[in-house]
């Protein structure tokens, strides 16, 4: 598949998309205020050891601590400095996750310190190059450590692949001797930037454009590139055009609807995508198709479809985690099988390593997908201050019998005042004008008027004497 990568960079934020044949299919967004940790390697001291989840929180000088599972380890005691790398950004109220083991990612290989074996990217098409890099990888791999030899090695000579792994041995001494003369919490190793991790794992052979906004970041690229052949180079190109280069490329429509609850598929079906704390659900609906023979037929087109479409939208909106897709219901075993099938095939090419499990009799399919850092709604969003992220207030019907309930009791007080004011949301004042003063001025027997403050909360309300 011919890929093309567009990075536009900023100031304040990176942005890449992944378009294959015209479609996008990945989207990402860093920002300079972020909390991307990815990757970072930190001496922690321990803050707190949790023996009944087999865990230890380690303080690594942030807000919140990292969590780390620690299995059958009985080493690591409460102040114990200990080195940790971030394997997965902090989310929500959840600190982020740490681990014991270290990996240095380069260009063309993985430096693994705390390891001791020599591994291949099983990516590589030729048996006889990858039993050739294998044995290069064991002659130069340094001592007491391991790595790991990465697709895009095949593509260049072996001096580069020892030149990365020199570096990458060197940027491990410079981190030891860091470790030893800094005091626990500390930070010690940052992960690249996004510029620079897009092209280390996403720039390959089957790239035929990466096509950049920012000259420095352009320069970078083209450093980093430099081991590769000229005609690899040509195809890294700056784009100086004055409009947003997402919309440039066609890719703003796309890009607005990341967000939509609801995916139409071609069909006439289509998807409801909704989040929740432990899990994303994604109903299948068959909408407006209609079919042309049988029901089971039907179901079975959209199924098709919406395999295809929830391996695309996991990828697109980076959802991570458990998530259970509700097919329409299907009768027959090979039809349950091929969905299954098609939802595998579908996610091949996804870095997060997706896992398709069985279908249930009600035809619900649960997925598992790698989550590591913060999703992309995590980081474009934030959850509404009107509904707190429910996607719900109350209906004005609702507030509307608390408001009476509350003047039924305030008009039973001796002395009460019958001239009273409400002072409402917009939306809820043109309801109590239009549907309720006038019938509950008569039956409470008093005089009642409306006024509306946009200021107030949609669910709010005063009731004031008017005298």
């Amino acid at each position: 598949m011919a890929l093309k990568i567009i990075v536009s960079a900023t100031k304040e934020e990176t942005r890449m998309a992944l378009v294959e044949e015209d479609r996008l299919i990945e989207y990402l967004v860093e920002r300079e205020t972020g909390s991307h940790l990815v990757g970072s390697i930190f001496l922690g001291r321990v803050a707190n050891v949790a023996p009944g989840i087999q865990a230890v929180f380690v303080d690594i000088g942030l807000k919140q601590n990292a969590f780390l599972y620690v299995g059958e380890a009985k080493d690591l005691t409460e102040g114990a400095s200990v080195l940790v790398q971030i394997v997965k950004d902090a989310r929500g109220t959840k600190g982020p996750t740490a681990s014991r083991e270290i990996t240095l990612a380069g260009r063309y290989v993985v430096l693994l310190p705390k390891a001791n074996y020599v591994g291949v990217s099983h990516k590589l098409s030729s048996g006889e190059q990858r039993d050739h890099l294998y044995e290069l990888g064991k002659k130069v791999c340094p001592k007491g450590m391991g790595l790991v030899v990465r697709t895009v090695a095949g593509d260049v000579t072996d001096e580069a692949v020892v030149e990365d792994i020199h570096n990458l041995t060197a940027q491990w001494r410079v981190l030891e001797a860091r470790r030893k003369v800094s005091k626990a919490p500390a930070f010690l190793h940052r992960e690249l930037d996004l510029a620079v991790r897009i092209v280390r794992d996403y720039f390959n052979k089957e790239t035929k454009e990466l096509l950049v906004d920012n000259r420095e970041t352009y320069n970078r690229i083209l450093d980093l590139l430099g081991e590769l052949p000229g005609e690899t180079l040509a195809k890294v190109k700056l784009y100086e055009g004055g409009e947003d280069i997402f919309r440039a490329c066609g890719l703003g429509d796309a890009i607005d609807s990341i967000s939509d609850r609801r995916v139409d598929l071609p069909c006439g079906g289509y998807l409801v995508i909704d989040k929740t704390e432990a899990m994303t659900v994604i109903d299948v609906n068959s909408g407006s198709n209609s079919g042309k023979t049988s029901l089971e037929e039907t179901s079975l087109e959209t199924n098709r479809e919406a395999a295809v479409e929830i391996a695309h939208q996991l990828r697109l909106r980076d959802i991570g985690g458990i998530i259970v897709a509700d097919f329409i219901d299907m009768h027959t075993e090979d039809h349950k099988e091929e969905i299954l099938q098609l939802l595998t095939e579908s996610f091949q090419g996804d870095k997060m390593r997706p896992k398709v499990q069985d279908i249930t009799v009600l035809n619900l399919v649960e997925i598992t997908r790698k989550k590591s850092r913060q999703n992309l709604a995590s980081v474009l969003y934030t959850p509404c201050p009107t509904c707190q992220g429910s996607g719900m207030v109350q209906a004005p019907e609702t507030i509307a019998v608390e408001i009476k309930r509350r003047l039924r009791g305030l008009l039973k007080k001796q002395g009460s005042a019958k001239d009273i004011l409400l002072v409402a949301h917009p939306l809820l004042a043109e309801y109590l004008k239009t549907s309720q003063l006038h019938a509950w001025g008569r039956e409470l027997s008093c005089s009642l008027k409306v006024e509306a403050d946009p200021s107030l909360h949609v669910e709010a309300f005063m009731i004031l004497d008017n005298s």
